[in-house]
Parts: structure tokens; sequence; C-alpha cells
């Protein structure tokens, strides 16, 4: 038997436990991977930035909105036919009853009232020809009756008129009844004609027409919209840092969106309960005062006093992200630094003047906007801050 010696063993046993050691570092190597193969390093973004400060800015808010009016008129179809008249075009002042279209079918209905009519008159020329002999039967009846009382008639006559009588008034009343189903009749007929005259329900506006000339129509399909004149509203939105300046009964000022003239004024009727967080802005609506030729959806702009608390800053119009729509009025974004990332902030624009852009509402003294944005910044990126 071939046997090894105890310093053969030793050193082969050595030899196992590091061929053993370098397997498991080996296969620890590959089942964990490189620690630099899935390290993925993000560059920071290099922008510039532009720090808020607080700014002295007068003036009122310029806030755009539309003038618009409460309870508009729909005018729909009463049965079906055809336009063969048509008074009115969008825009068109009418007064309330003034016709403003009629359909089809009058002729045939103008038709069938003559014959109702007709056969009305008939049946009242006939109800009193009943009534002329049911009194005379009622006479004759109440004279055989006196008669056989002193014995110069006998029963037999007597219920011989009783039934004459009675049956006079059977034919009288239902002479009566076929008066009133004719009478019934001719009132429907009426009613159709009446539905083949659209009128208008109330004064004001004419601010859609749904139908043209020889439009054929079925019953319940729109026709007309008529917007009153007055009351006009008008509804737009303040931005939450200036919701104390303004209340129920506040008054504000309505300029036309192409000049600074104020030409109405507006009180304040209702705010919304809730906040639209989209823009940070609530909801007001009130009712205007004043105003020659102003119309409903008419634009205008709404100045409201500034707050004296308001936070504003003029901001570069190059830190707004290209393709921004910047209005006056309205809520946009711009993005600004936190610690060493990109943020989003909701930022209210007040007034652009050329190439500042007055924001009212969103920043605060001592935000970092960031100048000129890349197109591929998004909130969470790292930045390095260049000086």
């Amino acid at each position: 038997m071939f046997r090894l010696s105890a310093p053969s063993l030793l050193i082969a046993g050595i030899a196992l436990a590091g061929l053993s050691g370098c397997g498991g570092k080996a296969q620890m190597s590959s089942a964990s991977g490189s620690p630099s193969s899935n390290y993925s390093s993000t560059q920071p973004v290099a922008v510039r930035v532009f720090q808020v400060a607080p700014s002295v800015v007068r003036g009122d808010l310029m806030i755009p909105a539309a003038l618009s009016i409460e309870g508009v008129a729909l005018i729909t179809a009463q049965r079906d036919g055809a336009v063969v008249q048509l008074g009115v075009q969008e825009g068109s002042r009418v007064s309330k009853g003034e016709v403003v279209a009629r359909l089809s079918g009058d002729d045939d209905l103008r038709a069938q009232l003559r014959q109702a009519e007709l056969e009305v008159k008939r049946l009242q020329v006939e109800q009193q020809q009943l009534e002329a002999l049911a009194k005379l039967n009622g006479n004759e009846f109440e004279r055989e009756k006196l008669l056989a009382k002193q014995g110069l008639s006998s029963q037999r006559e007597v219920e011989h008129a009783q039934f004459r009588f009675e049956a006079a008034k059977l034919e009288l009343e239902k002479s009566r009844v076929a008066s009133q189903s004719a009478q019934s009749k001719t009132d429907g007929v009426k009613i159709e004609l009446k539905k083949t005259t659209v009128s208008a329900p109330i004064s004001g506006l004419v601010t859609h027409r749904y139908v043209e000339m020889g439009s054929s129509v079925a019953k319940n399909d729109k026709l007309f919209e008529i917007s009153p004149l007055s009351p006009l509203q008008v509804k737009f939105q303040l931005p939450q840092a200036d919701r104390a300046t303004l209340g129920p009964g506040s008054l504000v000022g309505v300029s036309q969106v192409d000049g600074d003239k104020i030409v109405a004024s507006a009180r304040v009727r209702r705010i919304q309960p809730v906040a639209d967080a989209a823009s940070n802005t609530y909801g007001y609506v009130a009712d205007v005062i004043g105003g020659q030729g102003l119309t409903p959806g008419l634009a205008v702009t709404v100045r409201v006093p500034r707050s004296q608390s308001s936070p504003n800053a003029l901001v570069p119009r190059s830190a707004f992200p290209d393709g921004s729509n910047l209005r006056r009025g309205t809520a946009t974004t711009l993005f600004i630094v936190e610690g060493d990332r990109s943020a989003v902030r909701t930022v209210w624009v007040n007034t652009i003047d050329g190439d500042q852009v007055e924001v009212v509402s969103g920043l605060n003294a001592g935000d970092r906007v960031i100048l000129l944005p890349p197109p591929q910044l998004k909130a969470g990126d790292l930045l390095l801050v260049k000086d």
C-alpha cells in the first residue's frame, strides 16, 4: 500500500485550502460583480442663478378675466319640423316675446284649426236646439202631471211625457260633452300651432344660434341661446397671499384688456371656499357696477389693490423655461435651488415689462432662481451653481 508521509500530508492540505479560498473569492466576485461596474455617477448640471430680493412695486394687481352672466336661456324645438323663417343672427339683441324663428307645419295646423273651430260651432248650435227641445219637453211633462191630477190625463200620458223629457236631457248632455271634446281638440291644435312660432323667453343677446334656414329639427333640439344683458358678473383668481385684501362687498376696478382706463367697478359677491392647488389661488365672483358697452364674454382686466405684505419680486424673463406661456395674471413655474438639488416652484405673474417679470406669489426673499434652465432639467437633479 502506498503511504504519504506526514510532511507531504501537511503540504497537500495547505495547497487544497489555498485553492478552496481562491475559488470562494472568485465565486463571490462573480456573484456580486465589480463595485465599479454598478456605480453610475450622475454628473451635476451646471447652472447660473438669480437671487430674489424684495422689490418696491406700485400699482394694482392685474388679473385677466371675462364678463359673464347668470340665467342664460336655452331655446329648444317644441315639435318636429324644418326652419322656414329665421329672424335673428348671433349677436342680435331681442326683446321678450319677439319672434326669432318659425317651424314648418303651420299651414296644416291652421287647416286643422279651422275645421275644429267649425265643429265647435256646429255643436254649439246643436246644443242650443237640444236645450230648447229639453225645455219644451219639460213643460209638456209638467202639463201632463197637472192634467193627471185633475183627471184629464192618464198616467200613461204622464209617463210618455216624462220619457221624452229625460231623453231630451240626455241628448243635451251628450251634445255638451261632444262640444267640450271639440273645444279640447281646438285648444290642442292651437298649442301645436303655437309651437311652430319660436319666441324669445327673455330680453337679451343671442349668443348662440344652432340652426340655419331650412334645417330639420326634432323635438327638444337646441335652437338658440339668449343671454340677458344684466346683471354682468366677472370671475377671477387671486393669489393666496393677497386673499386678505378682498372680502365680500369689496370693490375692484375693471378695465379693458387693451387699455389702462377703468371702465367699471365690481363688487365681490362670493369667494370660493377651497383654493386651487395648481395655481395657489382662490376664485372670486363680483357683480359689475356701471360701465358702457360691456357685454357677456368680453375680455377684461380686473384691478385689485396690492397687498402691503405681498411678497413681490422682479425676475428676469430668462429664468422661465422655454415654452412658458407668460401672461399677466396667470400661474407658471420656475426652477429654484434647494440645497444642491433643483426644485419646481409655482409662481403668479402680475405684469411683464420688457425683460422684467413681476412675480407676486410663490417666491421668497433669498430664493435662488435658475437662469436659462436647460430643457432636460427636472426636479431633483443635482446642481453645480456657477458664480
